[in-house]
């Protein structure tokens, strides 16, 4: 089995807080948004009047060189605009890299009610990415420019955040924190001691599950520190990798299966009004989360995306509410620890 948590590597464990630089983060965030708001304005309106010279050079053919001419300048607009859009997602980005927050190990292991977000580092750089389209399926031209800004981390943070401060420990050696949970960084002697600290002590424990050594580790140590209602599994890996931690977890814990998809095959004209079957093969970045009952007893919350008859960006945020509020109210209800 791999080692996929780079908690064991003696990499160089300073914190990365030198490197950044408040001011210049600050400007990537206002160039970023900038470049955003103007690529978004350029899409849209290069959109809206190919559509209309589209509509016009069948009417008028006295004209539709002309007509033509302008669709080709429209097109050229649109990846300009595209460009620029895309471009300022990521400074924006790097910006919030450079102004985000590095917690001092010693008060943070000191501190409760915090929510502790653990995962194998290999993940990181799929937790670092931002969606590129809004409904998973695919998603029309002008869609593009309504993309978020924010990554599947932030998304993360975003939702589990209403419990409390999200911590993490960073990667060791990184240039600059990740964005989205607040990063501390520890010695590689130190991080056991400093996770167990921080797992006694929080509110609730969100663990990406993995194959690395380290990721099992905490795994464990969570059954032996937590009441089981406080620790949450995220499944951001697919059946294969889910499949390996399930057994060697397994004399400790009993998970259960990946669930199959709820429609594995789609009516022939579902398939055409989603623009073919490949358009319905895309899954959620995160496949669903396992929360426990009492005596441990485990329950596989899956976000199937084979439910959507029609997959967009308001059927996507209505499955992912109507799944994961209900674990996030319960959570919530739950007392402070001591």
């Amino acid at each position: 089995m791999t080692n996929g948590n780079t908690y064991f590597l003696r990499d160089n464990d300073r914190s990365p807080r030198g490197r950044q630089d408040r001011a210049r983060g600050r400007r990537l965030i206002v160039v970023g948004w900038l470049l955003r708001v103007g690529g978004a304005v350029l899409g849209l309106g290069s959109i809206w009047i190919f559509q209309f010279c589209l509509r016009t050079v069948l009417d008028d053919a006295a004209h539709r060189g002309r007509w033509l001419l302008i669709m080709l300048v429209c097109v050229v607009v649109f990846f300009l605009g595209w460009s620029a859009f895309a471009l300022g997602r990521v400074w924006a980005q790097a910006g919030r890299r450079h102004t985000a927050a590095i917690l001092d190990p010693l008060r943070a292991t000191h501190s409760t009610g915090h929510v502790l977000y653990l995962r194998p580092f290999d993940l990181d750089p799929v937790m670092s990415a931002m969606p590129l389209e809004l409904s998973g399926g695919g998603a029309g031209a002008a869609n593009l420019f309504f993309l978020s800004g924010r990554t599947q981390e932030e998304d993360l943070v975003r939702r589990f955040g209403r419990l409390g401060r999200v911590v993490a420990i960073g990667r060791p050696g990184e240039p600059l924190p990740q964005v989205g949970a607040e990063r501390m960084y520890v010695a590689d002697d130190a991080w056991q001691r400093v996770v167990s600290g921080l797992i006694a002590r929080a509110r609730v424990v969100t663990l990406s599950v993995g194959t690395g050594r380290g990721t099992v580790w905490e795994f464990m140590e969570s059954l032996r520190v937590l009441p089981p209602e406080r620790l949450v599994l995220l499944i951001y890996c697919d059946r294969t990798a889910y499949d390996e931690f399930r057994e060697v977890v397994a004399e400790r814990c009993a998970l259960p299966a990946y669930p199959p998809p709820a429609r594995a095959e789609r009516p022939r004209w579902e398939v055409l009004m989603n623009g073919g079957r490949k358009r319905l093969l895309w899954d959620f970045a995160l496949k669903g989360v396992i929360v426990f009952g009492p005596d441990w007893q485990p329950r596989f919350v899956r976000f199937d995306p084979s439910t959507l008859r029609v997959p967009s960006v308001f059927s996507v945020r209505k499955l992912l509410r109507r799944e994961l509020d209900p674990v996030l109210d319960r959570l919530a209800a739950l007392p402070p620890p001591r």
